[in-house]
């Protein structure tokens, strides 16, 4: 499987509501089938995949990532900022960001004051938010070319390491994307017919989802999103809720929607005809675009790839969960997966 595309979106910058790079990247990669391409009000890419059938099947990934954006600059050029989404500021000291400016691209580094003058009590103790800043290294200079409002994301090249991982900033979710639009290549003509969405504002509070639902009638949705995989040390396996090499995560429950029995049953299912590695997820925290479609009435599941470190600029992810997401896309695509509701 050629990764080439997602290393391209995931080097590519967009927090939530800054989004324009990612959606001109992926219009270009869009099937030519793809009918009625248009943006809307909220800045989602929509298109209208025909296919065989009267069925229609949502398939939405977002395009937006967390990141930063600049709330003050001090007098010596320092800048401040408040998190566009949930960042962990336990990830953000001493890395590397893209400052993104009207006039261009600035690099900057995360600081905070020195240890060597802080107490221990003060080391020991994570730094808050408040306390961080961006240096551009331009001193004063720095307010002739940073405006308060800029944006500024997290830097980290794509890598791949080890057996099969990959690690990178914005796997959350330009993993999705990738996803949907490797499997529209692999399945050129759908037996169902296909309403993308790939969404803005996912990461704070489904917004750019919630208004495409508005205007969207479907049998179905599948939210194919990056969630959180705590299979790491100090994480009992009972709170893993998904766990890298499990395979594509089928989520039961999250904090936005309950899956309906019929296409949770019916895409575990699937999963299992198709020898197809899947796992259940379950999140008592966090949501996704499943939920926003979930509140319109129309039948919703995320389909999750497992990362790692989410929400961070060390993201990992592991290839062959990405190639079961794939691959059961794929399967639904060919029209394996009924969607005659039978449950009301």
């Amino acid at each position: 499987m050629d990764f080439t595309q997602l290393q391209k979106l995931t080097q590519l910058d967009g927090i939530a509501g800054r989004e324009c790079a990612v959606r001109a990247e992926i219009a270009q990669q869009l099937p030519k089938q793809a009918q009625n391409v248009h943006t809307d009000a909220m800045g989602n890419l929509l298109a209208l995949v025909p296919g065989k059938g009267e069925k229609t099947l949502i398939l939405s990934a977002h395009m937006d990532e967390v990141g930063l954006l600049i709330s003050y600059i001090s007098p010596e050029g320092f800048l401040f900022f408040t998190p566009v989404g949930g960042i962990d500021q336990r990830t953000l000291l001493a890395q590397r960001v893209r400052v993104h400016t009207q006039t261009g691209v600035l690099t900057g580094v995360i600081g905070t004051k020195p240890a060597h003058i802080t107490k221990p009590a003060e080391r020991a103790q994570s730094v808050p938010m408040e306390e961080l800043y961006i240096d551009v290294g331009l001193g004063a200079a720095a307010a002739q070319q940073v405006q308060v409002g800029d944006f500024a994301t997290l830097q980290r090249p794509y890598e791949e390491f080890g057996n099969g991982f990959i690690c990178t900033k914005a796997l959350d979710d330009r993993v999705g994307c990738f996803c949907i639009l490797e499997a529209l290549k692999r399945v050129p003509k759908p037996n169902i017919k296909v309403q993308l969405v790939f969404s803005t504002q996912e990461e704070v509070g489904l917004r750019g989802a919630s208004v495409a639902a508005l205007n969207l009638k479907a049998d179905a949705a599948l939210a194919v999103d990056a969630t959180g995989a705590a299979d790491v040390p100090f994480c009992h396996p009972k709170d893993y809720i998904v766990r890298l090499g499990g395979g594509a995560g089928i989520s039961a429950l999250d904090a936005a929607t309950i899956t309906p029995t019929w296409l949770f049953d019916r895409l575990k299912n699937l999963c299992e005809a198709e020898r197809i590695a899947y796992q259940v997820r379950i999140a008592p925290r966090g949501g996704n675009d499943a939920g926003a479609f979930s509140r319109q009435g129309i039948a919703a599941c995320a389909l999750s790839v497992p990362v790692r470190n989410i929400h961070s600029n060390v993201e990992v992810a592991y290839k062959a969960d990405i190639e079961a997401t794939v691959n059961l896309l794929c399967a639904v695509l060919e029209g394996k997966l009924s969607l005659l509701r039978e449950d009301l």
